[in-house]
């Protein structure tokens, strides 16, 4: 494919069959074979620990009771924070999350003591003879209550933990000069990641000062740093280990279960191994922010906007841990990043309350503000006579404008080109449609940008290392980690692309702590991390090899098996370059992520677009949802691992459709309104649509950054295209997620009594 096409190829096995391989792991999986951190039962010794979580939402802790819970039979430790020697705080933005608390409880999962015992069955017991005496204290259920006057702090620092403002121009003067103006109200749910594996994993001590875990994580470098802290130990004797887990989407990128059982393997001597049940994992597990958003759009006769303005509130539960850099991302999304404004208004809170903890979650607050901007143009297009896409296209940003904050960005392409595709999709035929008994169908469309890296001036750094082992195999390692997004495929593909070698030549090392720092495996940077690495590697790779091979060497390159001719032939296997080296190579290569080139790094750099497509059936004598098919166009970049890149778009989708239709978890003073599986649905096989995904893998700018990160990318514009296609279907548009059937339906009545 030529670097300057930009015409989008559906992407399937016809048209990337020179990359469409199985997935290294695929077959593992695919039997039930891959063990995950959890599975880890057969260490000589091994313990299993529990946590005590607090009976109240919000209580002063006047005493805590231990004894009968350590003199059960069978329980080897019992710990609370007075047996911390360290640091009893931990969290990723600011440390405000106790390990075990001390004299206050903030919410349902906040911890109080952890137990290691022979069994589980043990530890339970055992958190059931644990005496907590408290007072209850007011609940802050919402926003707006721990906002009010005479609302008791959380945190010292009070119940606003964040704030934002985004601003250019005179909004208060461009609304009055404009000829529509639509207001709206949204707001988007609480939500759960649901992983295959909940939170898990085990605390090993290696009899000499030191703990190895073993744990479904997301940063092992991160997470040690913090663990030794906590545990009052040196760096050099914390290894964090992120094996293959069971899904991640954001919901590991915060410590979990890591300081109670490195607390308790200290204790004991002996390794023990902490699994959250499913209950556990929603009382005390990282949520999606629910977001409460106010929007009101402005355009001219003609259809240009000229002023856009949205406040957002959203509720970060107990604790900090990454809410301030969803505030930040969401009010990057709220300021319309995909269209030319010359005047925004952008503001945002984000509140403490004595509800779940919200954090990082697939999107990281990009989707919550895209579903209130992309609605928004729905609405103002309606307002002004104008064909939504019509509207969109008159004021389309082109590649060359700066994002929202001013920052220079590199955008894949020409945003027109996904909306003329989205506009040519074979979705639209027939658009709306009715059987006349009970369902009608609706097509609807939205576009979505989301960026690559941490962003906005945070410090962002990866790393790899490369190197020859004694028995001739290369060695690839990085700090990511491999949660079921691919990136074990991606990483072998590129390695070979950049160093020549084949497959069976390597072996990928993933998310040791002690191996090299590649940074958090989120925000979609591990992808764009792995190439600079490899495209550092590569010429200090060849020359290492050929400095091995001596003189004649400067016409061979490093190929499948070894040292190649030009024309592929091998001359000097890999085993043997072991066998000559006097010492063997180890490269290593540190580097921060792209941020551009602005002097004070602001936004996202390095940019990509998608426009989903969605048509739905709706039950008009039910108000259920049905997607029938979902039609994706994507400028992502250079598709690395074709079937990890389709993976991750569908199944981004399906999470959409779960935050757009089906998934909450309520809250009511601080209470679950539903702890468990059995009351909060997720979509299954039985509701995934069709699903077309098209891709433009050309980048403007050449070959600087030709690959981008894509696993957000397909959850960013699903929400508003499925409101859309619902309101296309229906004639009533819808304002708050999930779209209830109930709520639908009478909607629906209303509309045509």
């Amino acid at each position: 494919m030529s670097t300057n096409d930009f015409t989008p190829r559906q992407l399937n096995a016809d048209n990337f069959a020179d990359r469409w391989q199985p997935r290294p792991d695929a077959r593992s999986k695919a039997r039930g074979e891959q063990h995950y951190p959890t599975d880890e039962l057969a260490w000589p010794g091994l313990l299993h620990g529990r946590i005590l979580r607090s009976p109240f939402p919000h209580a002063q802790i006047t005493g805590i009771n231990v004894d009968a819970a350590r003199e059960l039979p069978g329980v080897h430790a019992v710990v609370t924070a007075a047996d911390i020697p360290g640091d009893n705080h931990y969290g990723i933005v600011f440390r405000d999350q106790p390990v075990f608390c001390t004299d206050r409880v903030r919410y349902l999962g906040d911890a109080l003591a952890a137990v290691a015992a022979d069994t589980p069955e043990i530890a339970a017991h055992a958190l059931s003879l644990i005496e907590v005496q408290c007072t209850e204290l007011p609940v802050l259920g919402d926003p707006a209550a721990a906002l009010a006057d005479g609302a008791p702090p959380l945190h010292p620092g009070g119940n606003l933990l964040d704030s934002s403002l985004l601003e250019h121009g005179d909004v208060e003067a461009a609304f009055k000069a404009c000829a529509f103006v639509v207001e709206g109200r949204y707001s988007t749910p609480r939500q759960m990641h649901v992983f295959m594996e909940t939170e898990g994993g085990v605390a090993v001590p290696d009899n000499q000062g030191g703990l190895t875990f073993r744990v479904g994580c997301q940063s092992g470098h991160r997470d040690r740093e913090q663990l030794a802290g906590i545990l009052d130990l040196p760096l050099d004797k914390v290894r964090v280990i992120g094996l293959a887990t069971g899904g991640g989407f954001g919901g590991k990128d915060e410590l979990t279960m890591q300081p109670a059982a490195g607390l308790l393997a200290l204790r004991t001597g002996r390794p023990v191994r902490i699994h959250f049940d499913r209950r556990e994992s929603t009382i005390a597990g990282i949520k999606r922010h629910p977001v409460e958003l106010v929007a009101r759009t402005g355009c001219g006769a003609q259809g240009n906007i000229l002023a856009h303005q949205l406040h957002a509130v959203l509720d970060t539960g107990a604790y900090a841990t990454l809410g301030p850099a969803v505030l930040t991302n969401l009010t990057d999304h709220a300021a319309a990043p995909l269209y030319r404004i010359p005047n925004v208004k952008v503001t945002g809170k984000l509140v403490y309350t004595n509800n779940s903890v919200a954090g990082a979650f697939r999107g990281f607050g990009g989707n919550q503000a895209t579903f209130a901007v992309e609605s928004q143009l729905d609405k103002l297009a309606a307002a002004a006579g104008l064909h939504p896409a019509e509207l969109r296209k008159r004021n389309l940003r082109t590649p060359d404008d700066p994002g929202v904050e001013g920052q220079t960005q590199q955008q894949p392409c020409d945003p027109r080109l996904l909306l003329d595709a989205a506009l040519a999709s074979p979705l639209w035929e027939n658009a709306t449609e009715s059987d006349h008994r009970r369902w009608l169908t609706g097509v609807g469309m939205a576009l979505g940008a989301q960026g690559n890296g941490l962003g906005n001036g945070l410090p962002d750094s990866g790393g790899a290392r490369l190197h020859l082992s004694a028995a001739g195999r290369i060695e690839l390692a990085f700090g990511f980690i491999e949660y079921g997004q691919g990136v074990i495929a991606a990483a072998e593909h590129l390695a070979c692309e950049y160093l020549g070698c084949a497959p069976d030549d390597l072996d990928i090392r993933l998310g040791d702590s002690s191996g090299p720092d590649s940074g958090p495996t989120s925000a979609s940077r591990s992808s764009v991390i792995a190439v600079e690495a490899l495209r550092r590697l590569q010429p200090q790779w060849r020359a290492a090899l050929q400095d091995i091979a001596g003189p004649h060497a400067d016409d061979l390159a490093p190929g499948r098996g070894g040292l190649c001719t030009p024309s592929g032939d091998l001359r000097i296997s890999y085993a043997k370059l072991a066998k000559m080296a006097a010492q063997r190579p180890v490269l290593k290569v540190h580097f921060d992520f792209p941020t551009g080139p602005d002097a004070t790094p602001r936004g996202r750099y390095l940019q990509l677009l998608i426009a989903s497509v969605a048509r739905v059936a709706v039950d008009r004598l039910t108000g259920r949802v049905r997607v029938l098919q979902l039609h994706h166009i994507t400028a992502g970049g250079k598709v690395i691992h074709p079937p990890s890149y389709l993976g991750q778009i569908e199944g981004a989708a399906v999470m959409g459709m779960g935050m757009a239709l089906l998934e909450d978890v309520p809250m009511q003073n601080g209470q679950f309104l539903l702890d468990n599986l059995d009351a909060y649905l997720i979509p299954t096989l039985a509701d995934t649509p069709e699903q077309r995904v098209d891709v433009i893998e050309a980048i403007l700018g050449g070959e600087c950054y030709p690959v981008r990160g894509i696993g957000e990318l397909g959850i960013e514009a699903i929400s508003p295209a499925l409101i859309a296609a619902i309101e296309n279907a229906t004639g009533v548009r819808m304002h708050s997620l999930p779209v209830r059937p109930t709520t639908l339906l009478t909607a629906m009545q209303e509309q045509h009594p």
